[in-house]
């Protein structure tokens, strides 16, 4: 308790130049109070209104600096109030934590990242190594060397400086070669993503469910039998991939397959100009993002990569960086499910294939975001207190600006808890802002200044109780609500500002 009080108090006072000011502000305001409560300060202040000149300008600007100060006093401690209140609805309401996030990724996977299939030939060769003596000349010892050929290439024994050598030994090992060739001469992949948010901590994270079916068509182009060494990357380091095919040639290959670094691979004879369909399928679940690689700058005659997505508007989906786009635009998209696809048909790329899942709203996101920005309101709504007071030449109360900034806050943070025991967002925030909008109402009501005032104080607590929050959580146009609003403002105080001087020149 005493640590989170010495930290809302460091918040309040800020640092720097903010924190100058307020202490200023609060050490004068004190004093002013204090004084005031003396009964002898009071009949001073009152005999020296009463001799007017110079004095009594001087107590007017000393009042009108005392409410100013104790505005901006109540402003700062409001503001605090509401940062204090929105720090604590998200920490209960959808905080995301490195802890957190790697929880759900050892529990609802990785982001998937598939790589294509890759295909390396070998054939087998045999490998001779001779060794070889020549005839020993008188005084000289023979001189033994050896020759390194494959089998296949062989040559015979020559003569060195005019004598056939004699053959000593000859090893011969069998080795794996590689025959270099492009393999995959054909590719259709089909994915399947379906949205399915993951839920830790108090917070949501931006998950889903794919089905993916890949299909490559494998040739061998040399002139040599061989064996097709392939090697299929899983999506991520781990998971869960249940539901696994893998045929070749129509056959079912799992049974002969293997793991090895995150890869599942297997070997199968070639014979040469022979061809192969190898089909791989499936089903896993990700977080965040998914993409496909193709090899970087290889040209292949038909590859094609659809992708079906379910339960995600395709006005809010992206690409991952490094990504290429979509032939379908999808501003253009306004159905669910909907398909992607790419044709690469003898294309040479370095960009991957994939999408990029929006960001998972957070439980009650809405709250958690007016309480964020209710300071930048509550700011305005002190401007319209004062501001049309000023113009009108009417007194500043310090008191009104007081009722009215405590009911904007209790509206916010009043909404927020009831979010906790309400579903939606409607229903909390009719309810904060239906009681402190008729608090106001029937307040203003009691009050005894003049009627244009009481009326655009309570119209003011009614724009930014009900109508600043609509446009806030309204994302898409917020920016353009709050310029409407500036322009209303400005409007006002030209209509309030040009009233005045036409009621006092007549």
């Amino acid at each position: 308790m005493y640590e989170t009080l010495m930290n809302t108090l460091r918040q309040f006072l800020g640092s720097g130049m903010l924190k100058t000011c307020l202490v200023t502000a609060i050490s004068f305001s004190v004093a002013v109070l204090s004084a005031y409560m003396s009964p002898a300060f009071r009949a001073f202040l009152s005999r020296t209104r009463d001799r007017g000149g110079w004095r009594n300008v001087a107590i007017t600007l000393g009042t009108g600096l005392f409410k100013f100060l104790v505005i901006f006093v109540l402003l700062r401690l409001f503001i605090t109030m509401l940062v204090f209140q929105a720090n604590v609805f998200t920490l209960q309401h959808g905080r995301i934590t490195g802890r957190n996030r790697s929880a759900v990724l050892m529990k609802w996977g990785y982001p998937h990242e598939q790589k294509e299939l890759s295909v390396r030939h070998t054939r087998k060769r045999t490998w001779v190594t001779r060794q070889l003596k020549t005839e020993a000349e008188p005084k000289k010892k023979g001189r033994v060397f050896s020759e390194s050929y494959w089998k296949d290439e062989a040559y015979p024994v020559r003569a060195v400086d005019g004598t056939m050598p004699s053959v000593l030994s000859v090893k011969e090992v069998l080795k794996d070669v590689d025959v270099n060739q492009k393999s995959i001469v054909s590719a259709d992949v089909e994915i399947d993503v379906k949205n399915n948010p993951r839920t830790l901590g108090n917070a949501n994270y931006a998950g889903y469910n794919d089905s993916w079916h890949l299909k490559y068509a494998v040739v061998n182009r040399s002139k040599w039998a061989t064996t097709a060494h392939m090697s299929f990357p899983l999506p991520c380091k781990s998971g869960l991939f249940d539901e696994m095919v893998l045929k070749v040639g129509g056959e079912n290959a799992l049974d002969v397959a293997k793991t090895s670094n995150g890869a599942i691979v297997w070997a199968v004879d070639m014979a040469a100009g022979g061809e192969l369909e190898v089909e791989i399928s499936y089903n896993s679940r990700g977080l965040e993002h998914l993409r496909y690689t193709p090899k970087r700058m290889s040209q292949t005659g038909h590859y094609r990569v659809r992708m079906s997505i379910h339960g995600v508007a395709a006005g809010k989906l992206d690409y991952p960086i490094g990504s290429m786009p979509a032939a379908e635009d999808l501003s253009s998209i306004d159905k669910d499910p909907y398909t992607l696809t790419w044709k690469l048909d003898n294309a040479l790329t370095s960009y991957d294939i994939g999408i990029k899942l929006p960001v998972a709203e957070q439980p009650n996101y809405y709250f958690a975001k007016l309480l964020r920005d209710a300071p930048v309101g509550l700011v305005l709504l002190v401007i319209m207190l004062t501001v049309p007071r000023i113009l009108l030449a009417r007194p500043v109360r310090a008191d009104i600006v007081a009722i009215m900034g405590i009911a904007y806050c209790l509206h916010y943070t009043f909404m927020g808890r009831l979010a906790d025991v309400m579903q939606g967002f409607a229903g909390p925030f009719l309810i904060s802002s239906g009681v402190l909008v008729a608090l106001i109402i029937w307040f203003k009501s009691r009050d005894a200044g003049l009627l244009v005032t009481r009326i655009q104080d309570a119209s003011a607590f009614v724009i930014f109780a009900v109508l600043y929050p609509l446009m806030i959580i309204d994302a898409d146009m917020t920016d353009l609500w709050m310029q409407y609003l500036y322009v209303f403002m400005l409007l006002y105080a030209c209509v309030l500002l040009v009233g005045y001087r036409y009621g006092a020149k007549r």
